[in-house]
């Protein structure tokens, strides 16, 4: 009988421990100074795929709206898509997307844009039938 009480207190040792173990590992956030700031971007890469046209890679230096304007930094010849669909903004070195009130609105990752949203690499923007997939900063020979 005691031995099975020693037995459940040892158990219950090792669960307490383990998890503690476990939270530790779980919030321990790598060194990073307050000071830092994200590297400021001289421009932007992202990869446009339109339907049943070649994949065109756009290097974008400045703030640039997607739409189907002709004065639009790229320009999509799409029913679908808005005069002034939506907005890439880059400051220093974050890049936002925000939806310019189109018509049949923007998709960040599948999910529609409410308000604008920071991009990641690899992040996939929708605009109507068309795709931009954001790569980040743009190879050293294109800048």
């Amino acid at each position: 009988m005691i031995a099975d009480l020693l037995a459940v207190r040892w158990e219950t040792l090792a669960i307490v421990v383990g998890t503690i173990a476990l939270a530790v590992w779980a919030f321990r956030s790598p060194l990073r100074r307050y000071d830092d700031q994200p590297e400021p971007l001289e421009g932007i890469a992202v990869q446009v795929l339109r339907p049943s046209q070649p994949v065109q890679i756009a290097v974008i230096a400045h703030d640039c709206v997607l739409g189907r304007a002709r004065d639009s930094g790229i320009v999509f010849d799409d029913a679908a898509v808005s005069k002034m669909h939506a907005k890439l903004s880059l400051d220093g070195g974050v890049v936002t997307l925000t939806d310019l009130d189109s018509t049949n609105g923007t998709t960040l990752n599948g999910v529609r844009l409410v308000g604008p949203a920071t991009l990641r690499r690899g992040d996939r923007i929708g605009l109507g039938t068309n795709q931009i997939v954001f790569l980040g900063a743009p190879p050293e020979s294109e800048t």
